[in-house]
């Protein structure tokens, strides 16, 4: 079922205009795709457990005339060869940050993160701000005082019901029949994907308030109201400590870009547009 569903968000990615290529470091090697213009404003995309490149459809499609996006696959559900079934957040952030090198040599970029994807970009910000002009992150994990117990719990799926949880804390409205959208999201969560990943997360890849408040660039959240994984609650404590956060509200669960895909792309717009363009020249990062 996944292969099937691959090969489908694979010609997706490729009719917005996205094309593939490889990044290897070390034993790890991704399947990474890049779109929009050339010399357009520097974004870089990581989606979320369980998830692939494809969820980031909506803002590819709205932003490809203005920026350059590149998305990589962070899991073998996409292609990539990651031992362990998928990068987590300690071997993420070093690898992330080198592909931006690669990608993006001298300038500092706009990093967006859905969940997992949002807790690796938080980290980066932390480990490398000479690569990070902006975060743009949709309901991110990582934060350090929220209920850990509950979500492992819930995370940790073992059979349908377990996935039918999932999706109902997850998805307002599934990109599939449900009956089709549990049982994929079962096969997801109890492969080397979701597994191997949440096997490596420690507390001291968490983040406290402390962590936040060293992040000094614009940072906008963007969450639903009615996310059954990270609770609006948890948004509106990181917006507090972060020192240049917008936040945004919306009207969805956990995966906003499938819930409502307009309004995030409206929110994204409407950061982007108060926060300035991300520098799209030859800018040195010790500069800024």
């Amino acid at each position: 079922m996944w292969g099937l569903y691959r090969f489908a968000a694979a010609a997706a990615l490729r009719a917005a205009g996205a094309r593939a290529f490889r990044f290897r470091r070390g034993e790890v090697d991704l399947q990474v795709w890049r779109a929009g213009r050339e010399d357009g404003e520097p974004w870089l995309m990581l989606h979320g457990m369980g998830a692939i490149a494809a969820g980031w459809l909506p803002l590819l499609r709205a932003l490809r005339r203005e920026c350059r996006m590149v998305v990589p696959e962070l899991s073998v559900l996409g292609g990539s060869r990651v031992p362990d079934g998928g990068l987590a957040v300690a071997d993420g952030v070093p690898v992330i940050a080198d592909l931006i090198e690669r990608e993006f040599p001298s300038r500092r970029i706009t990093v967006a993160g859905n969940s997992l994807g949002g807790w690796v970009a938080l980290r980066l910000a932390l480990a490398r701000p000479d690569l990070v002009e902006r975060l743009a992150l949709i309901a991110p994990g990582g934060f350090r005082e929220q209920d850990w117990e509950r979500i492992e719990h819930l995370l940790r799926v073992r059979d349908r019901a377990g996935a039918a949880a999932v999706v109902q804390a997850m998805f307002e409205r599934p990109p599939l029949p449900r009956p089709l959208m549990d049982r994929a999201l079962q096969q997801a969560f109890t492969s080397p994907a979701v597994v191997g990943p949440l096997g490596k997360l420690t507390e001291a890849d968490t983040v406290d308030e402390e962590d936040l408040a060293a992040i000094d660039v614009p940072v906008a959240l963007l969450w639903g109201e009615r996310d059954g994984v990270f609770e609006v609650a948890v948004a509106e404590r990181m917006a507090a400590a972060l020192p240049r956060a917008s936040l945004y509200r919306m009207p969805a669960a956990h995966v906003v870009q499938w819930d409502r895909p307009r309004h995030l792309v409206a929110a994204v717009q409407d950061f982007r547009a108060r926060t300035g363009r991300a520098p799209s020249g030859n800018d040195a990062r010790s500069a800024a």
